[in-house]
């Protein structure tokens, strides 16, 4: 039987129009599509701190800090990272959560999708990455599951305690609080950047490929009560300020001249002159370092707790109570673009090389 021209035609204007009306994930992208999770999630009860770096179960005195973290072939793990690099990544990502909630981490599960051709060597070195970074964390792998995978995707989950008076939200943030960060910026940017250079040396990668948790400056900053929101900088300092921003419906103002320049970013701009710095400091992702705000006058103390551990704590704006993001250089402030890297829709450095 011949097809009705005129049916046929309707029936692809429909399905044009069909297409338009369904919402993909390349069109929600990342943080819309945690919002909608979150909303489903809240009708059942769920934690009060959905949504944080941390799931935060009560027990009593204490919170259980539940966080998990999925890293993949295509996203995490360029083509020169090493198998004990990979374990290592993907035990610190999940303790850098923990880390940024002020806990104590008590162990980890793991669990592996990998493809049947993996070799045996693959397995081990990557197994002994991720039992070597919880070791030098003060913690343990403690279970896991493996299963057959098209590529590499592995997932951790870490667990951790920390006291109810110490725990440190994302949501708290006020107007006049000083925003501060832990360490250094820009070592993953450094880390990426030369690999798209040709110049691989370890010791601008290391970071990149191995990222260190703060799980030592965590608790301090916690035990001084002075926090009132904190992150990890997982997803790059823009994204975390908006993501901050969207909380605690706040502004920030940014002193870019006062961002924390990473050795590794300066190594490589003195090799490699052109490049643009204040881009990856801003926007880069990687670096795992904690970002906090509080009260301006308890900040001096803190960062003298935090600098006798070794640890640099850096003033690097203020919270405002508009709800702009701006970035002030010299005499020049501009509002801050959020160019951080998002799951699904934007992908600003492009592939991993």
């Amino acid at each position: 039987m011949g097809s009705n021209p005129r049916i046929v035609i309707n029936f692809l204007k429909e399905a044009h129009l069909l297409k338009g009306l369904v919402r993909t994930l390349s069109s929600l992208g990342e943080r819309q599509a945690i919002r909608l999770i979150e909303q489903i999630l809240a009708k059942g009860g769920s934690s009060k701190f959905l949504g944080d770096d941390c799931a935060a179960i009560d027990l009593g005195p204490r919170y259980l800090l539940v966080t998990t973290d999925l890293i993949a072939r295509q996203t995490h793990m360029p083509r020169s990272m090493a198998p004990y690099q990979i374990g290592w990544m993907l035990t610190a990502v999940n303790l850098s959560d923990i880390a940024a909630k002020g806990g104590t981490p008590l162990g980890l599960v793991l669990s592996y999708g990998l493809p049947p051709d993996t070799t045996e060597e693959f397995l081990k070195e990557m197994t002994t990455g991720a039992m070597t970074c919880a070791r030098r964390c003060g913690t343990r792998i403690i279970g896991g599951d493996t299963k057959e995978a098209a590529d590499v995707t592995l997932c951790g989950t870490a667990f951790g305690l920390v006291k109810k008076t110490e725990f440190m939200p994302r949501k708290g943030a006020r107007p006049g609080d000083i925003i501060a960060v832990t360490g250094t910026l820009g070592k993953a940017g450094a880390g990426y950047t030369a690999l798209q250079l040709g110049d691989p040396r370890p010791s601008l990668t290391k970071a990149l490929y191995e990222p260190w948790p703060r799980l030592r400056e965590g608790p301090l900053l916690a035990r001084r009560r002075a926090v009132t929101a904190s992150m990890d900088l997982s997803d790059g300092l823009s994204s975390s300020l908006y993501q901050l921003q969207e909380l605690n419906h706040v502004g920030f103002t940014i002193d870019a001249q006062t961002l924390p320049v990473s050795k590794e970013l300066a190594a490589l701009t003195r090799r490699h002159p052109g490049i643009d710095t204040q881009r990856l400091l801003l926007h880069f992702g990687g670096d795992y370092e904690i970002l906090v705000t509080m009260p301006a006058p308890r900040f001096p103390q803190v960062a003298r707790t935090l600098r006798r551990q070794g640890c640099q704590l850096t003033r690097i704006g203020t919270v405002t109570r508009g709800r702009k993001i701006l970035v002030r250089d010299g005499p020049k402030t501009s509002l801050l673009p959020n160019e951080g890297y998002e799951h699904f829709t934007r992908h600003p450095w492009g592939p991993l090389p």
